[in-house]
């Protein structure tokens, strides 16, 4: 039902505005919530950017549990990936544009805050944009 961005990860992650939006989906017990594998990376960057990356084990041991499905990316997610940066208006960084369509690819909903996402036409893609403030 849902693919958690690496953003909305780590606004759950650090606290950060967005946060109760996640807590919100890990609450509802029908609530099937995803990631994508290329977020593992990102996530171990952000902790090691901050001199946190001796967490990372631990971190992960406890979000592992908490989502449904870690999901691979494919040549399916390539193909739409190129699709949704023609189609957008802003920049979409590769990653990005590769978990938003994987999200599309698995009929999910992407939950993030990063602008370039939201650039997206919603006709494209099933999204819900976190408040970044």
């Amino acid at each position: 039902m849902y693919l958690l961005d690496s953003s909305a990860w780590l606004a759950h992650l650090f606290g950060e505005p967005g946060v109760e939006h996640v807590n919100l989906l890990f609450d509802d017990p029908y609530a099937e919530i995803s990631i994508s594998v290329l977020s593992l990376p990102e996530v171990y960057a952000r902790l090691r950017s901050l001199g946190k990356q001796e967490q990372w084990r631990t971190i992960w041991e406890t979000y592992s549990i908490l989502f449904t499905r870690v999901i691979s990316t494919s040549e399916a997610a390539a193909h739409r990936a190129i699709v949704l940066r023609a189609a957008s208006q802003e920049r979409l960084p590769t990653i990005d544009g590769l978990i938003a369509a994987t999200a599309i690819v698995h009929e999910l909903t992407l939950v993030h805050r990063d602008p370039h996402l939201a650039a997206i036409p919603a006709q494209l893609m099933k999204q819900i944009q976190l408040p970044d403030k």
